[in-house]
């Protein structure tokens, strides 16, 4: 009697280990709940690179450029109007920026992250321009020449 007791509550205690462990898991890695730092260039001809931070409530950029010998940087935060999850990590967005003195209007454009050491953005204000993409081989070297200790993302 004592032995099918003790049996029960080491069965319960496994199933439960698993099953707990399971489900975090599950969510952690859905599409509910996620958060990702992308390495991106806005408008790819100058020089700003940036850090882009996509999670479920929102999108942020803190974009980085060169004037004269100083390097500033400057925050940005995107209202999420519209989210649709095209598949498994890949979503398109439509953005309004609460705070971007120069771009006018939405920014709509696509972000997948299923391959989370090479993630895709690129988002387009209303008139069809590039505005935000995965950093540019100019990016990356700015990066390496000015802010080399500032971690951009993947």
């Amino acid at each position: 009697m004592k032995t099918n007791v003790i049996v029960g509550i080491i069965c319960l205690g496994i199933t439960f280990i698993f099953c707990n462990s399971a489900r975090s898991e599950f969510r952690l890695n859905s599409d509910t709940n996620y958060s990702i730092n992308i390495a991106v260039t806005v408008n790819e001809k100058d020089n700003i690179v940036g850090k882009l931070e996509y999670s479920k409530d929102w999108l942020q950029l803190v974009t980085f450029t060169r004037v004269g010998d100083k390097i500033y940087s400057e925050p940005y935060l995107f209202e999420i109007i519209e989210r649709t999850i095209v598949s498994k990590y890949i979503h398109k967005v439509r953005l309004r920026s609460l705070n971007d003195k120069y771009s006018a209007g939405e920014v709509t454009g696509a972000i997948d992250f299923s391959d989370e050491v090479h993630p895709k953005v690129r988002l387009v204000t209303t008139g069809l321009v590039t505005y935000i993409g995965n950093i540019s081989e100019n990016g990356k070297k700015f990066h390496k020449m000015y802010i080399p200790n500032v971690w951009l993302g993947q």
